[in-house]
């Protein structure tokens, strides 16, 4: 997909860092890039003979993201050997890493190639039992990776972005939205105080979530590898942007609320309580000021995602500003 946060690499910077990271003696036969993906550049390398890799790069530091996009390479080099050694979950095997920027001005890593294809491509092929069927797959795994915890909340490898509290957490997950959006100007439904102080109201709410837990947070089908001739998940992918927080965060930024199938399968039931509810509805908001805000900072060209974010988000806070429990 075409963004700003992508970079081309040339060929001949891509035999460098293949021969830097396996060696002088390493042969290329093969270099093809991953058109899916919004934010990283990815690129499918075959080496030595028929071995397939992976090769991911962050976006340059010239480029301007939102703040709780910089650096997130490390988050996910962690989260990916967190879970090889933990949990059985189809993920890649990360294989080298290098933050140098000493060749291109990029950090990069390699991780093993997974076969399959993009759930989202796929989707609309797929009959009811089969849709039922991954998602209830899709619930068994995301129950293992939610079931990694931690002494804190907040950014796994940045120190400053943990806290104590869930409602710390989020609210500053909040304020950072709001302050890329002032950044660069971008019109919100609302003025950036009443959003922040409509969040703030619930901290209570909030606060009732006291188990931090691994949440990979971007579960949208194209994060999703299945097997295309037998319907089965192959990998779940791009982990950058998990945190240690409310698994409630999972279905709502994964679109899997409503599945059934899913829910069943990840907390054993399709319904919310009523604190879950009102925690749900922030994270939508949330999840929408995160679509409203980049499409300005990655400049997509489709008008109609901004228009359809844009009236998402502006249910979302109708909807928790009208909440009477």
């Amino acid at each position: 997909m075409s963004s700003i946060t992508k970079t081309n690499i040339s060929n001949e910077n891509i035999v460098s860092i293949v021969k830097k990271a396996f060696g002088e003696n390493t042969a290329i036969n093969k270099i093809k890039e991953i058109k899916e993906g919004f934010f990283n550049t990815a690129y499918c390398l075959t080496i030595e003979g028929s071995r397939k890799i992976v090769l991911k790069v962050s976006p340059p530091k010239h480029v301007k993201v939102m703040r709780y996009e910089k650096d997130i390479m490390e988050n996910e080099i962690e989260v990916l050997k967190k879970l090889s050694s933990s949990v059985n979950v189809p993920v890649a095997k990360v294989l080298y890493y290098d933050g140098d920027r000493d060749i291109i001005e990029n950090e990069y890593f390699f991780m093993e190639y997974i076969e399959g294809t993009p759930l989202d491509n796929i989707y609309d092929e797929l009959n009811e039992a089969q849709r039922n069927s991954i998602s209830s797959e899709l619930g068994k795994y995301v129950k293992q990776i939610t079931g990694i915890k931690s002494d804190f909340f907040g950014d796994i490898s940045k120190k400053e972005k943990q806290f104590s509290t869930w409602s710390e957490t989020f609210l500053f997950m909040i304020k950072e939205l709001l302050d890329d959006a002032k950044d660069i100007r971008v019109k919100l439904p609302y003025d950036y105080n009443t959003i922040y102080n409509l969040i703030k109201k619930y901290s209570d709410i909030l606060d009732k979530v006291e188990e931090a837990s691994l949440v990979h947070k971007d579960l949208w089908k194209g994060n999703i590898f299945v097997n295309p001739q037998n319907p089965e998940i192959t990998g779940i992918l791009d982990f950058e942007r998990a945190i240690y927080g409310d698994i409630l965060l999972e279905p709502v930024c994964g679109f899997l609320l409503h599945d059934t199938a899913f829910m069943n399968s990840f907390i054993g039931r399709s319904y919310l309580e009523e604190d879950e509810k009102v925690r749900s509805i922030m994270y939508s908001i949330y999840l929408f000021l995160i679509m409203v805000i980049e499409c300005s900072y990655r400049r997509y060209p489709w008008e109609n995602c901004d228009k359809w974010a844009r009236k998402q988000l502006l249910d979302a806070l109708d909807e928790l500003m009208n909440y009477t429990g």
